[in-house]
């Protein structure tokens, strides 16, 4: 019996030991950012083969952005609004994503075909 118990508390311990390690990994880590993107700005690339504008729930608009290209805006601090990735040749809505620009940047990218699959990512 005495034999069991040690087995148990020896487990216990290694279990306690992991877990400790464990929470010292996590607590070390610095947040992660929002974004690469400097505080205020959005990215735009064309990642598919459709040329593509960003449109704002605060009635701002990019220039077009062609197949291939990336550009950048200062968009401003404005606090959270909707970013919508329009698909220019169909004016298809392509995907969207808040942004509040007086917490970070944004980066967008417009993948897919048009008439196809389309999509957006976010960085």
């Amino acid at each position: 019996m005495g034999s069991f118990r040690k087995s148990r508390q020896a487990a216990a311990a290694v279990v306690a030991v992991g877990a400790l390690t464990a929470g010292l990994t996590f607590s070390t880590a610095g947040p992660a950012s929002a974004s690469t993107i400097k505080k205020g700005w959005v990215q735009l690339c064309a990642q598919g083969d459709y040329s593509a504008v960003v449109n704002s729930s605060s009635l701002i608009s990019s220039r077009i952005v062609t197949p291939g290209t990336c550009d950048w805006w200062e968009w401003g601090a404005r606090g959270w609004e909707q970013l919508t990735v329009i698909d220019i040749r169909s004016g298809r809505a392509v995907g969207s994503a808040w942004y509040n620009g007086a917490q970070s940047g944004i980066g967008l990218g417009a993948k897919g075909t048009t008439g196809g699959s389309q999509w957006i990512i976010t960085w």
